[in-house]
């Protein structure tokens, strides 16, 4: 009636007669069902569920940023020119007397004599001279006076310019505040989303609803090559050197925007709209186009209702009913029944009155390893019954829902007072949201407990967990 304890984590192949190629090669816990004489005390005992005897799942490449050159802005003032020099030129004296000829007595005469005409003469030239000499004189000194305020002033403005012109500060694209924030988290989503991949690639598929086929697996493979590219590039362009701290800061922020934008596509399965092609070291090459969609699988709290409402009695035959109730969840019965068996192991106790079932007494059984399928015993009793689709079906089925609401079959609220009572909060769960009959399933638990199977008995408390788990509450009930 239920499942078994895992051997290895998922990820691992299917069993030979599945396709899945998602599966690796791990064991973990199964369940089944289906109670016929004294059981054996088992070491490490599986869950399986029991019927009774009577019956009725960018690089952003480094920028540089170069030294603007500037020019002198002091340019070299002209020399004022020579002023010319000033001359005159003196008045001409009287001619001397002849030899040759005596002299007369001169007439006195009235008046300047000569020399004081000439002494006038130079006066009247010599003052103007000497005025404008003068004068040329203080203008010059008055424009190298000029000269040398102008060329203090011009340093003075100079040094002023220097003085208000901001200093070039170059910065370290790791080094802005929000570099380091933006790469843990840019690099959280990558590795989040890898390790869960790699360690359990049907769960991740079964969480993120991401079809098990070709296009399905290229489609989650380009989401994680993409979310990897954008750690790398964060990565290398933190050395990056600039001098615009708001430009990288935006080109930081970018990185975060884009890595919301991708995921937000994945997890509706629209186009990732990135291209890149990313290099092994080997030389191979990936690309990633972009434009690959698809068709995610039914939420499981949507196939629920449908679960619940389905009929018993949908096939030819109860054996066939209850298969197309599992294959209505999305899921597929194996009826192999020892396949599961190399991926998962019984569920072991050590309360002597929980004693895993023997394979005789087993129905059919639930693997997490593999979550998508439901190994059945066609040996067992009770398939020609609505025992099947009614009740140990759905009793299956509800190992499924927990394990996709809470990630394991085994969450710490099934615990009651240090005991696991998994297998009757499975119970308990099939019957409130599956459509499981309770008759059956009480019935079934009782004969069991009978025989040292009381795991599967319900009450108050099995029925609180349900209804926990239902809600998405898988930690343990205070």
């Amino acid at each position: 009636m239920t499942e078994q304890q895992p051997k290895h984590p998922y990820g691992q192949p299917l069993p030979p007669n599945q396709s899945n190629p998602y599966h690796s090669n791990q064991s973990n816990q199964y369940g089944g069902s289906s109670y016929q004489g004294k059981p054996s005390q088992q070491s490490n005992p599986y869950v399986q569920h029991p019927h009774p005897t009577n019956p009725q799942q960018s690089p952003y490449p480094q920028q540089q940023y170069p030294y603007v050159q500037q020019t002198n802005p002091y340019a070299q003032p002209g020399t004022w020119s020579n002023n010319p020099t000033a001359s005159y030129r003196p008045a001409t004296p009287h001619p001397t007397q002849s030899p040759y000829y005596y002299t007369q007595p001169v007439k006195k005469r009235r008046g300047l004599s000569g020399g004081g005409i000439a002494a006038i003469v130079i006066s009247v030239i010599l003052i103007p001279v000497l005025l404008f000499i003068a004068i040329t004189a203080g203008f010059a000194a008055m424009a190298n006076k000029a000269f040398n305020d102008a060329v203090q002033q011009s340093q003075s403005q100079a040094e002023q310019q220097q003085q208000n012109e901001p200093k070039i500060t170059y910065i370290t694209m790791k080094d802005r505040p929000s570099y380091q924030e933006t790469y843990q988290y840019v690099n959280g989503k990558y590795e989040q989303y890898s390790q869960e991949a790699l360690t359990d690639l049907q769960g991740f598929m079964d969480k993120y609803r991401i079809p098990v086929s070709d296009d399905g697996g290229k489609y989650a493979t380009d989401f994680i090559a993409v979310l990897g590219k954008y750690s790398s590039n964060l990565k290398l362009i933190g050395d990056t050197i600039g001098i615009d701290a708001n430009e990288m800061d935006d080109v930081i922020a970018s990185y975060k925007t884009d890595t919301d934008t991708v995921e937000a596509h994945f997890k509706k399965g629209e186009p990732l709209e990135v291209q890149i092609t990313l290099k092994g070291t080997n030389g191979d090459t990936y690309t990633v186009d972009g434009q690959n969609s698809v068709e995610l699988k039914p939420l499981w709290a949507d196939l629920e209702p449908k679960i619940a409402a389905a009929a018993n009695n949908m096939g030819s035959n109860y054996k066939e009913s209850a298969q197309k109730i599992v294959e209505l969840a999305g899921l597929q019965i194996n009826w192999d029944f020892k396949a599961g068996m190399q991926y998962c192991t019984k569920s072991s106790s050590n309360n002597p009155d929980m004693q895993a079932l023997e394979d005789k007494e087993t129905f059919a059984y639930y693997c997490p390893v593999t979550p998508n399928v439901i190994y059945a015993n066609t040996d067992a009793n009770g398939w020609d019954t609505d025992y099947a689709p009614a009740a140990a079906i759905r009793h299956e089925l509800a190992h499924h829902a927990i394990h996709m609401y809470c990630g394991t079959i085994q969450p710490p609220v099934v615990v009651q007072d240090g005991v696991n009572r998994f297998e009757g909060v499975t119970n308990s769960y099939a019957i409130k949201y599956l459509g499981a009959d309770a008759n059956w399933l009480k019935q079934s638990a009782q004969y069991a407990a009978q025989n040292h199977h009381e795991q599967y008995l319900m009450n108050d408390f099995t029925d609180k967990a349900a209804e926990a788990i239902h809600r998405g509450e898988c930690e343990a009930i205070q």
